[in-house]
């Protein structure tokens, strides 16, 4: 029989290995744990320095990598130039020129040599105005009135064409006379035109920058003339305008 000092030897033996198991089952818990919280720390500094990257427009990171899903680009080949309006040899083509007084609250020029006197004459509800042939004033009566047309031109770079009543020697409008004056300003200065019911007359605001010179459209006047008024031009009495005038229509 097994005396009982061998049994008592054996157990402490198998409670010594217990122990020591456990001491090492310890430690490594322990050393995964630590390893397991520096992958964290290092994941977390990665993610701030690339949303940091991201937000600075200089991540350069693997192009392969993806980042919430999106791929990896650089935003240097993806954004727009400073002048990416410019259409680099492409030649707009005017194909409308509007006839119209100035926008009140934009600055105009007008040109110095694109201008002549003409016959025109207003008609429907919207006060259309229509060019009429000098054959065909006499026919017309008291309808047609002598107006000036001018080339002008805004910041926007849109041209129109601003009809312009000559004032009437005899019995003077201010309206007409002070539009005549504003012409005369915008030939060399940009200005600004706004109507005064008080005053009964247009008020000239010369703009006080120095402002870049206006842009012109590379196009003949005479065909400036015939897009501002193509299909409006009344140049003989079969014209449907002449005819309602008539009491035809």
């Amino acid at each position: 029989m097994t005396d009982i000092k061998q049994i008592t030897d054996m157990l402490r033996g198998s409670q010594a290995k217990s122990a020591g198991g456990t001491q090492v089952a310890k430690a490594q818990d322990e050393n995964t744990t630590v390893d397991r919280s520096n992958q964290l720390q290092e994941i977390e500094m990665s993610t701030d320095q690339n949303e940091q990257l991201l937000l600075n427009g200089k991540f350069e990171g693997d192009p392969g990598q993806s980042l919430e899903g999106d791929i990896g680009l650089d935003l240097d080949t993806i954004r727009l130039p400073q002048d990416f309006g410019a259409s680099g040899g492409v030649k707009k083509l005017v194909t409308t020129v509007p006839l119209r007084k100035p926008n009140k609250s934009l600055f105009i020029r007008t040109h110095a040599s694109f201008r002549m006197d003409v016959s025109l004459l207003k008609y429907g509800n919207e006060n259309d105005l229509y060019l009429v042939m000098p054959g065909m004033i006499s026919e017309l009566g008291e309808f047609p009135k002598a107006h000036r047309v001018v080339l002008a031109t805004d910041r926007t770079n849109t041209p129109f064409i601003w009809p312009l009543t000559l004032p009437d020697p005899d019995h003077p409008n201010m309206w007409h006379t002070s539009a005549m004056e504003a012409d005369v300003v915008a030939q060399s200065q940009w200005i600004r035109v706004e109507s005064n019911k008080n005053l009964g007359a247009y008020e000239i605001f010369v703009a006080q920058g120095q402002l870049s010179a206006p842009s012109w459209p590379e196009m003949p006047w005479n065909q400036l003339v015939s897009i501002a008024f193509k299909q409006k031009i009344i140049d003989s009495p079969d014209h449907v305008v002449a005819q309602k005038l008539r009491g035809e229509l």
